[in-house]
This record gives C-alpha cells, structure tokens and sequence, in this order.
C-alpha cells in the first residue's frame, strides 16, 4: 500500500490567525479523522501564531507521532517567515529548555549600620 499525504489547509480550517492554543484543538479532529498516516499541514495562507499557539502545534505532532492507534507523520509546509521563525524558536526552547533558576544572594543588613552611612 502506498501511503498518501494528506493537505490540510490550517488558515481554511482554522484562521489565518492563529493565537491561541485552543483554536488547535479543532486541528486533532481533521488529523484524527485522516484515514492515511502523512499529514501535511499547509500553512501558506496563516499570517500569525502565537508562542503558546506554536508550543501546542509542536506537542499535537508530537503526541501523534508515538501513538498507536492514530499514530500520523505530520509535516508543516508553505510557512512564510515569521510562522517558520516563531515554531523554530519554540521547538529550540523544547529541545534545549533553561536549566537553572537566576540565584539571588541576599544578605542581612542591620538598618542602624545603614544610618550610620547617612551620618
């Protein structure tokens, strides 16, 4: 059997839009109900996508690709710049995430020495 790709067009499906995690929640219906296992979602006409919008993009394709039953190859094609750059920074924060805390050394100062500054 010879496996065919499927094209969602996401700005048809979904908005050209997209600034909200939610509105990608609509995406996992179309994607589930794809009887094929490629996937290509077409981003050619979507203008915008937030951070958080591009973090859950990323976690769909993920979830889908380690699943059994619904277990889909999804591809983004046809993305302009700022689409391309917002879900590469996203997907280079997932890969490599900030490891420390910023540490704050404080001390106790007594507030009669700080007057004596003063005098």
């Amino acid at each position: 059997m010879i496996n065919t790709i499927t094209i969602i067009n996401v700005a048809d499906k979904l908005a050209k839009t997209i600034s909200s995690r939610d509105v990608l929640l609509e995406l996992i219906k179309f994607i589930k109900a794809i009887k094929g296992k490629m996937v290509s979602l077409d981003f050619s006409q979507v203008e915008f996508i937030s951070r958080s919008a591009a973090h859950e993009l990323l976690m769909i394709r993920a979830d889908f690709e380690r699943k059994s039953i619904f277990k889909k190859q999804i591809e983004f094609i046809n993305l302009n710049d700022d689409v391309r750059k917002m879900i590469r920074t996203v997907a280079a924060n997932l890969a490599y995430p900030k490891t420390s805390k910023p540490t704050i050394k404080t001390e106790t100062v007594d507030i009669y020495s700080l007057a004596d500054n003063f005098s």
